[in-house]
Protein backbone atom coordinates (compact mmCIF):
# COMPACT_ATOMS: atom_id res chain seq x y z
CA UNK A 1 0.00 0.00 0.00
CA UNK A 2 3.00 2.29 0.40
CA UNK A 3 3.05 2.94 -3.36
CA UNK A 4 -0.72 3.30 -3.80
CA UNK A 5 -1.96 6.40 -5.58
CA UNK A 6 -5.50 7.42 -6.40
CA UNK A 7 -6.16 7.89 -10.08
CA UNK A 8 -5.96 11.59 -10.94
CA UNK A 9 -9.21 11.14 -12.85
CA UNK A 10 -12.21 9.15 -11.67
CA UNK A 11 -15.93 9.42 -12.32
CA UNK A 12 -18.47 9.64 -9.50
CA UNK A 13 -21.37 7.43 -10.55
CA UNK A 14 -25.03 7.55 -9.61
CA UNK A 15 -26.94 4.70 -7.99
CA UNK A 16 -29.59 3.33 -10.37
CA UNK A 17 -33.04 2.49 -9.01
CA UNK A 18 -35.98 0.51 -10.33
CA UNK A 19 -39.54 1.80 -10.33
CA UNK A 20 -40.26 -0.19 -7.15
CA UNK A 21 -37.53 1.80 -5.31
CA UNK A 22 -35.05 -1.09 -5.18
CA UNK A 23 -31.52 -0.87 -6.53
CA UNK A 24 -31.31 -1.67 -10.24
CA UNK A 25 -28.68 -4.42 -10.12
CA UNK A 26 -28.78 -5.04 -13.86
CA UNK A 27 -28.43 -1.31 -14.38
CA UNK A 28 -25.28 -1.27 -12.25
CA UNK A 29 -23.74 -3.85 -14.58
CA UNK A 30 -24.71 -1.94 -17.74
CA UNK A 31 -23.57 1.39 -16.30
CA UNK A 32 -20.16 0.10 -15.23
CA UNK A 33 -19.68 -1.52 -18.64
CA UNK A 34 -20.59 1.79 -20.29
CA UNK A 35 -17.87 3.64 -18.40
CA UNK A 36 -15.41 0.84 -19.10
CA UNK A 37 -16.08 1.30 -22.82
CA UNK A 38 -15.38 5.02 -22.35
CA UNK A 39 -12.00 4.05 -20.84
CA UNK A 40 -12.69 5.64 -17.48
CA UNK A 41 -9.82 4.48 -15.23
CA UNK A 42 -11.61 4.63 -11.87
CA UNK A 43 -15.13 4.93 -10.46
CA UNK A 44 -16.27 6.48 -7.20
CA UNK A 45 -19.16 4.36 -5.93
CA UNK A 46 -21.80 5.42 -3.43
CA UNK A 47 -20.61 8.96 -2.80
CA UNK A 48 -22.70 12.13 -2.78
CA UNK A 49 -23.52 11.66 -6.47
CA UNK A 50 -24.55 8.09 -5.60
CA UNK A 51 -27.09 9.44 -3.06
CA UNK A 52 -25.32 7.55 -0.28
CA UNK A 53 -27.50 8.91 2.51
CA UNK A 54 -30.69 7.71 0.82
CA UNK A 55 -29.32 4.15 0.91
CA UNK A 56 -29.53 1.65 3.75
CA UNK A 57 -26.35 -0.03 4.90
CA UNK A 58 -27.49 -3.21 3.17
CA UNK A 59 -28.06 -1.34 -0.09
CA UNK A 60 -24.64 0.27 0.07
CA UNK A 61 -23.03 -3.11 0.66
CA UNK A 62 -24.96 -4.49 -2.33
CA UNK A 63 -23.75 -1.55 -4.42
CA UNK A 64 -20.14 -2.25 -3.46
CA UNK A 65 -20.53 -5.90 -4.40
CA UNK A 66 -22.31 -5.43 -7.72
CA UNK A 67 -19.98 -2.72 -8.99
CA UNK A 68 -16.95 -4.90 -8.26
CA UNK A 69 -18.56 -7.87 -9.99
CA UNK A 70 -19.34 -5.72 -13.03
CA UNK A 71 -16.06 -3.84 -13.33
CA UNK A 72 -13.12 -5.13 -15.36
CA UNK A 73 -9.97 -5.66 -13.36
CA UNK A 74 -8.28 -2.60 -14.82
CA UNK A 75 -10.90 -0.21 -13.39
CA UNK A 76 -10.21 0.92 -9.84
CA UNK A 77 -13.21 1.25 -7.55
CA UNK A 78 -13.32 3.70 -4.66
CA UNK A 79 -16.13 3.13 -2.17
CA UNK A 80 -17.87 6.16 -0.75
CA UNK A 81 -18.04 5.74 3.04
CA UNK A 82 -19.79 8.21 5.32
CA UNK A 83 -22.30 7.84 8.12
CA UNK A 84 -23.71 9.70 11.08
CA UNK A 85 -22.76 6.83 13.37
CA UNK A 86 -19.11 5.81 13.57
CA UNK A 87 -19.98 2.13 13.81
CA UNK A 88 -21.88 2.35 10.52
CA UNK A 89 -18.90 3.97 8.79
CA UNK A 90 -16.68 1.18 10.14
CA UNK A 91 -19.09 -1.44 8.82
CA UNK A 92 -19.21 0.19 5.39
CA UNK A 93 -15.42 0.36 5.18
CA UNK A 94 -15.02 -3.30 6.08
CA UNK A 95 -17.72 -4.31 3.60
CA UNK A 96 -16.00 -2.32 0.85
CA UNK A 97 -12.76 -4.14 1.60
CA UNK A 98 -14.53 -7.53 1.51
CA UNK A 99 -16.13 -6.61 -1.80
CA UNK A 100 -12.73 -5.98 -3.35
CA UNK A 101 -12.68 -2.22 -3.73
CA UNK A 102 -9.27 -0.62 -4.15
CA UNK A 103 -9.77 2.19 -1.64
CA UNK A 104 -12.36 4.24 0.20
CA UNK A 105 -13.33 7.89 0.18
CA UNK A 106 -14.22 8.68 3.78
CA UNK A 107 -16.65 11.54 4.26
CA UNK A 108 -17.57 13.06 7.60
CA UNK A 109 -20.91 12.65 9.39
CA UNK A 110 -23.49 15.05 7.96
CA UNK A 111 -25.61 17.43 10.03
CA UNK A 112 -24.28 16.53 13.52
CA UNK A 113 -21.23 18.82 13.22
CA UNK A 114 -18.63 16.94 15.29
CA UNK A 115 -15.69 18.71 16.91
CA UNK A 116 -12.20 18.26 15.46
CA UNK A 117 -11.45 15.72 18.21
CA UNK A 118 -14.64 13.78 17.52
CA UNK A 119 -14.03 13.81 13.76
CA UNK A 120 -10.50 12.52 14.34
CA UNK A 121 -11.84 9.66 16.47
CA UNK A 122 -14.29 8.82 13.68
CA UNK A 123 -11.43 8.62 11.16
CA UNK A 124 -9.25 6.64 13.54
CA UNK A 125 -11.99 4.05 14.06
CA UNK A 126 -12.40 3.52 10.32
CA UNK A 127 -8.67 3.41 9.60
CA UNK A 128 -8.17 0.91 12.40
CA UNK A 129 -10.83 -1.38 10.90
CA UNK A 130 -9.55 -1.57 7.31
CA UNK A 131 -6.25 -1.86 5.49
CA UNK A 132 -7.59 -0.02 2.45
CA UNK A 133 -6.05 3.29 1.33
CA UNK A 134 -8.16 6.26 2.38
CA UNK A 135 -9.06 9.56 0.76
CA UNK A 136 -10.58 11.91 3.34
CA UNK A 137 -13.41 14.02 1.98
CA UNK A 138 -13.89 17.51 3.40
CA UNK A 139 -17.14 19.09 2.21
CA UNK A 140 -18.29 21.72 4.72
CA UNK A 141 -21.22 22.92 2.60
CA UNK A 142 -22.84 19.49 2.57
CA UNK A 143 -21.91 18.28 6.07
CA UNK A 144 -21.70 21.42 8.21
CA UNK A 145 -18.24 20.29 9.34
CA UNK A 146 -14.85 21.60 8.19
CA UNK A 147 -11.73 19.48 8.62
CA UNK A 148 -8.96 21.78 9.84
CA UNK A 149 -5.54 21.32 8.17
CA UNK A 150 -3.79 20.48 11.44
CA UNK A 151 -6.34 17.73 12.16
CA UNK A 152 -5.76 16.27 8.71
CA UNK A 153 -1.98 16.45 9.05
CA UNK A 154 -2.04 14.72 12.44
CA UNK A 155 -4.30 11.96 11.10
CA UNK A 156 -2.21 11.39 7.98
CA UNK A 157 0.96 11.10 10.06
CA UNK A 158 -0.67 8.64 12.43
CA UNK A 159 -2.30 6.56 9.68
CA UNK A 160 -0.09 6.29 6.57
CA UNK A 161 -2.99 4.65 4.69
CA UNK A 162 -4.50 8.15 4.42
CA UNK A 163 -3.11 8.95 1.00
CA UNK A 164 -5.26 11.82 -0.18
CA UNK A 165 -7.67 14.62 0.62
CA UNK A 166 -10.68 15.57 -1.45
CA UNK A 167 -11.04 19.22 -0.52
CA UNK A 168 -14.35 20.89 -1.33
CA UNK A 169 -13.87 23.63 1.23
CA UNK A 170 -11.06 26.18 1.17
CA UNK A 171 -8.67 25.48 -1.74
CA UNK A 172 -6.03 27.69 -0.18
CA UNK A 173 -5.26 25.07 2.50
CA UNK A 174 -3.65 22.82 -0.12
CA UNK A 175 -0.26 24.50 -0.03
CA UNK A 176 0.26 24.09 3.71
CA UNK A 177 -1.01 20.48 3.60
CA UNK A 178 1.35 19.40 0.85
CA UNK A 179 4.26 21.29 2.40
CA UNK A 180 3.72 19.33 5.62
CA UNK A 181 2.85 15.91 4.16
CA UNK A 182 5.00 15.97 1.04
CA UNK A 183 4.29 15.87 -2.67
CA UNK A 184 3.24 12.21 -2.55
CA UNK A 185 0.14 13.23 -0.60
CA UNK A 186 -2.62 13.86 -3.14
CA UNK A 187 -5.27 16.57 -3.09
CA UNK A 188 -8.28 16.12 -5.34
CA UNK A 189 -11.30 18.20 -6.22
CA UNK A 190 -14.87 17.19 -6.98
CA UNK A 191 -15.75 20.39 -8.82
CA UNK A 192 -15.37 20.09 -12.58
CA UNK A 193 -15.94 23.71 -13.49
CA UNK A 194 -13.01 25.05 -11.43
CA UNK A 195 -10.53 22.22 -11.91
CA UNK A 196 -8.05 24.25 -13.97
CA UNK A 197 -7.89 26.95 -11.29
CA UNK A 198 -7.54 24.33 -8.58
CA UNK A 199 -4.64 22.60 -10.31
CA UNK A 200 -2.93 25.99 -10.29
CA UNK A 201 -3.43 26.04 -6.51
CA UNK A 202 -1.76 22.65 -6.06
CA UNK A 203 -4.54 20.12 -6.60
CA UNK A 204 -3.56 17.08 -8.65
CA UNK A 205 -6.75 15.15 -9.34
CA UNK A 206 -10.51 15.21 -9.92
CA UNK A 207 -13.37 12.94 -8.93
CA UNK A 208 -15.59 14.09 -11.75
CA UNK A 209 -19.37 14.38 -11.74
CA UNK A 210 -19.49 15.83 -15.25
CA UNK A 211 -17.43 12.83 -16.35
CA UNK A 212 -20.63 10.79 -16.12
CA UNK A 213 -21.83 12.65 -19.21
CA UNK A 214 -18.54 13.86 -20.71
CA UNK A 215 -16.12 11.06 -19.76
CA UNK A 216 -13.56 11.54 -22.51
CA UNK A 217 -13.64 15.34 -22.46
CA UNK A 218 -13.04 15.59 -18.70
CA UNK A 219 -10.40 12.86 -18.86
CA UNK A 220 -8.46 14.82 -21.49
CA UNK A 221 -8.72 18.05 -19.49
CA UNK A 222 -7.33 16.40 -16.35
CA UNK A 223 -4.61 14.65 -18.34
CA UNK A 224 -3.47 17.94 -19.86
CA UNK A 225 -3.51 19.63 -16.46
CA UNK A 226 -1.43 16.81 -15.02
CA UNK A 227 1.16 17.17 -17.75
CA UNK A 228 1.48 20.93 -17.30
CA UNK A 229 -0.59 21.97 -20.32
CA UNK A 230 -2.58 24.52 -18.34
CA UNK A 231 -3.47 26.77 -21.28
CA UNK A 232 -4.68 23.91 -23.48
CA UNK A 233 -6.69 22.37 -20.65
CA UNK A 234 -8.27 25.72 -19.76
CA UNK A 235 -9.29 26.25 -23.36
CA UNK A 236 -10.98 22.86 -23.54
CA UNK A 237 -12.69 23.49 -20.21
CA UNK A 238 -14.02 26.81 -21.49
CA UNK A 239 -15.71 24.97 -24.36
CA UNK A 240 -17.73 22.74 -22.03
CA UNK A 241 -18.31 25.36 -19.31
CA UNK A 242 -21.73 26.52 -20.60
CA UNK A 243 -22.91 22.90 -20.62
CA UNK A 244 -21.62 22.31 -17.10
CA UNK A 245 -23.41 25.44 -15.87
CA UNK A 246 -26.75 24.52 -17.42
CA UNK A 247 -26.70 20.89 -16.31
CA UNK A 248 -25.45 21.75 -12.84
CA UNK A 249 -28.25 24.26 -12.37
CA UNK A 250 -30.82 21.59 -13.25
CA UNK A 251 -29.15 19.07 -10.96
CA UNK A 252 -26.38 16.65 -11.87
CA UNK A 253 -27.88 13.51 -10.35
CA UNK A 254 -31.23 14.13 -12.05
CA UNK A 255 -29.62 14.92 -15.41
CA UNK A 256 -27.26 11.93 -15.33
CA UNK A 257 -30.11 9.59 -14.43
CA UNK A 258 -32.27 11.00 -17.22
CA UNK A 259 -29.50 10.53 -19.78
CA UNK A 260 -28.67 6.96 -18.77
CA UNK A 261 -32.35 6.02 -18.78
CA UNK A 262 -32.74 7.52 -22.26
CA UNK A 263 -29.78 5.45 -23.43
CA UNK A 264 -31.39 2.27 -22.10
CA UNK A 265 -28.52 1.73 -19.67
CA UNK A 266 -30.49 1.85 -16.40
CA UNK A 267 -34.10 1.63 -15.23
CA UNK A 268 -36.05 4.82 -14.61
CA UNK A 269 -36.64 4.78 -10.88
CA UNK A 270 -35.71 7.66 -8.58
CA UNK A 271 -35.80 8.47 -4.90
CA UNK A 272 -37.67 11.44 -3.59
CA UNK A 273 -37.23 14.23 -2.86
CA UNK A 274 -35.35 14.12 -6.20
CA UNK A 275 -37.70 13.96 -9.18
CA UNK A 276 -37.58 13.22 -12.91
CA UNK A 277 -36.86 16.17 -15.19
CA UNK A 278 -39.72 18.43 -16.18
CA UNK A 279 -40.56 18.77 -19.88
CA UNK A 280 -38.84 22.16 -19.90
CA UNK A 281 -35.71 20.70 -18.30
CA UNK A 282 -35.69 17.81 -20.76
CA UNK A 283 -35.74 20.27 -23.65
CA UNK A 284 -32.84 22.22 -22.16
CA UNK A 285 -30.80 19.05 -21.64
CA UNK A 286 -31.36 17.99 -25.25
CA UNK A 287 -29.72 21.18 -26.43
CA UNK A 288 -26.38 20.21 -24.85
CA UNK A 289 -26.43 16.40 -25.01
CA UNK A 290 -27.38 15.87 -28.65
Amino acid sequence: MSTFRFSPYSVAIITPFRQDDTIDEQGIHHMVQYYAEQQVPALLVGGSTGEQHSLSLEERNLLYQRTRQAAPGDISLYAGVAAIRTRDAVRLATEAEKAGHAAIMLGFPPYVRPSQREAALYVEAVCSATALPVMLYNNPVRTGFNLEPQTLIALAKKFPQIKALKEAGNPDVVKCVTEELGEDFQVLSGIDATIADYFAKGYNGLTSVAGSLFPTEMKEIVSRLGSGQQAEASLKLEIVQPKLKLLGDIGWVRVIRHHLVAQGIIAGGFREPLTPLTAEEEAAVRTVLQ
